[in-house]
């Protein structure tokens, strides 16, 4: 066994490791013995700590729990957080699985006391160890995972510095000290199947092969690093939009699979083996039949969805945050305005209402009237997406078509739209030149290269989500040409300067050798804060497009129109592009984070509140 002294020293080198920047670190403490251990070793090794407890009141006794933590906390000298909710009722409410939303729940406290306590870079600390990484592993290969992997050391802001250590040595450690511990019952519970892995079958394991938990630890973290370098290959490969299906069919099958799963796990849907078969096998078919595939779509957990269109395949969340409602409901406030409708489409008028399409509906866009069936066709809405979208509709006239378009009666600055798609030219952007400046191709706004680019930005907000951190995603680019892409890092630099923006700026101006971003479109899933705007005018970039509205912190019309200023140069400026994937994608951070669905009426910055 090692001895007390070897344990905290290798702890804390393993913290230094994972975490080297960290000088305040929040410790999970739920009261057992791992997470006392962990509290009491990194204390002797005078780290700066604040103790978290999250009471999920699964058990009469929860309090009890809380008030020990309490305690421990005082005794160490170390600031304490409590938090807690109804685990068992957010998870009915929201028909989660019950360990999921005790782990969404608690995650989420712990980076809400991360962002309210610990200063630049720091750390939440875990008390996993190699026995949790054992059992994880066996679950994942019982639960038939097509990557199995156990736990990462280090995911975002979250490390696990414990993952080498024994449970018993733990246990050992705190007996030397006479430090008392909680047990929760539930660990004893064999109808749960980790309680089962636990009890039973490891120790099994272990006596039929002695230091088996070792071996499956190594074989663990032999496994994530084969699967993260195929991730980086499946990226290098076929990036992070949508796939032309025919290429993805004639990938090698371990790539073709870890696409698959990479693009599942970044929207947090388990990557079974079950449903990585399932989307692989319905991928060769439609390779198979070509131009004859039908469009398809398979629901996924989390909300997220699997779809086929034009030879195309992607998985995101669901078109819909909602489903359109069976009957028409009255819209008169931003309140009871759809995630990603435009503020512009209440102006002067009553009677609106949110409806499912009809047959007949007709859009006015600026070369007349169009029926609403033709422009879904027109934009490659798949087929199966199509009655699940909502439209708001004053009368017989519709307004806005959700994610699709907006009428011209509401101006081309209208989310939901581009300009360019309706025959106006962008805000702020100026006529074709005509003296053959090389950088005025790059300047000049097409539909499909906004979608398709600001497509690869909402790949980058996946990913930040994916990290923790806010998922608002940026990429810097010219003309077709991606420069650079940035997601949210504040979280795990704690700058907050660090927006998905000014990530994306820094680099594409290290890549160009040179501030001046000329000639360059910034593309953002969220519209862009001051402080990113005054980037934006101090770099000189041309033109900016985003996608969803920012009504609490907005700088191009979400709060105010700053770009309206006499500046010297102002950037073209071109909102709602895919505005509603990313405005969902952010309710639905909030929902995640908060335990509450994420408000109505349009999108608050999350930046603004305690989440960034």
């Amino acid at each position: 066994m090692t001895e007390p002294a070897d344990l905290g020293a290798r702890v804390d080198a393993e913290l230094t490791r994972l975490a080297p920047a960290a000088k305040r670190v929040v410790v999970a403490v739920s009261g057992g013995a791992d997470s006392v251990a962990a509290a009491r070793l990194l204390a002797a090794a005078g780290r700066d700590l604040v103790i978290a407890h999250f009471d999920h009141r699964l058990r009469p006794d929860s309090g009890g729990d809380a008030e020990f933590v309490r305690a421990l906390s005082a005794w160490l000298g170390a600031e304490f957080r409590l938090g807690g909710a109804d685990v068992l009722a957010v998870a009915s409410a929201r028909r989660w699985n019950l360990e999921d939303a005790a782990r969404r729940l608690r995650y989420a406290f712990l980076h809400d006391v991360l962002r309210a306590t610990a200063a630049r870079d720091g750390a939440i600390v875990v008390a996993h160890t190699l026995d949790d990484q054992a059992e994880t592993f066996l679950l994942q290969l019982l639960r038939g995972a097509a990557f199995p992997g156990g736990m990462a050391a280090r995911r975002g802001s979250v490390v696990r510095p414990l993952l080498g250590v024994r449970r018993e040595e733990l246990r050992a450690h705190l007996r030397l000290l006479t430090q008392a511990w909680r047990e929760d019952a539930t660990n004893d519970d064999l109808s749960r199947n980790r309680a089962w892995v636990r009890a039973e079958l490891l120790p099994a394991l272990e006596s039929r092969f002695p230091g088996v938990a070792e071996r499956i630890d190594h074989t663990a973290s032999q496994l994530a690093a084969a699967r993260a370098a195929l991730e980086r290959l499946a990226r290098e490969r076929f990036g992070e939009a949508d796939i032309d299906v025919g290429r993805l069919a004639g990938a090698e099958p371990a790539l073709r699979r870890a696409v698959i799963a990479a693009r599942l796990r970044a929207l947090g849907v388990p990557a079974t083996r079950a449903v990585v078969a399932d989307l692989e096998a319905a991928l060769g078919e439609a390779a198979r039949l070509g131009s004859a595939a039908p469009p398809w779509r398979r629901d996924l957990p989390r909300g997220a969805s699997a779809t086929l269109a034009y030879g195309r395949f992607a998985i995101g969340r669901s078109t819909s945050a909602a489903p359109a409602p069976e009957a028409p409901r009255a819209v008169s406030t931003l309140a009871d305005l759809p995630a990603g409708a435009p503020a512009a489409v209440l102006a002067g008028r009553s009677g609106l209402v949110v409806r499912r399409r009809l047959p007949g509906d007709r859009i006015r866009l600026p070369g007349g009237t169009k029926l609403v069936s033709d422009l879904l066709i027109d934009r490659k809405v798949p087929r199966a997406e199509r009655d699940r979208l909502r439209v708001i509709a004053d009368g017989p006239e519709v307004l806005w078509v959700e994610g699709v378009a907006v009428a011209a009666a509401l101006g081309a600055g209208a989310a939901g739209v581009s300009p360019e798609a309706l025959g106006a030219p962008a805000r702020g952007s100026s006529p074709p030149a005509a003296n053959g400046d090389p950088l005025a191709p790059d300047t000049r706004p097409t539909p499909d290269r906004d979608a398709r680019l600001m497509r690869l930005a909402l790949a980058q907000a996946r990913l930040a989500l994916a990290e923790g951190e806010v998922p608002v995603g940026a990429l810097m680019a010219r003309g077709d040409e991606v420069l650079a892409v940035g997601r949210n890092r504040t979280r795990a630099t704690g700058d907050p300067t660090a927006h998905a923006e000014i990530v994306a700026m820094r680099a594409a101006a290290e890549r160009l050798g040179g501030w001046r971003l000329t000639g360059c479109t910034l593309y953002v899933t969220l519209e862009p804060c001051p402080m990113c705007f005054g980037a934006v005018l101090q770099s000189h970039v041309a033109r900016v497009v985003f996608g969803a509205p920012n009504l609490r912190d907005g700088a191009l019309g979400g709060v105010a129109d700053v770009s309206l200023a006499p500046w010297k140069r102002v950037p073209a400026i071109l909102g709602g592009v895919e505005g509603g994937a990313a405005a969902r994608l952010l309710k639905d951070a909030f929902a995640a984070a908060r335990g509450a669905d994420a408000p109505e009426g349009g999108t608050d910055d999350p930046r603004q509140d305690g989440m960034n």
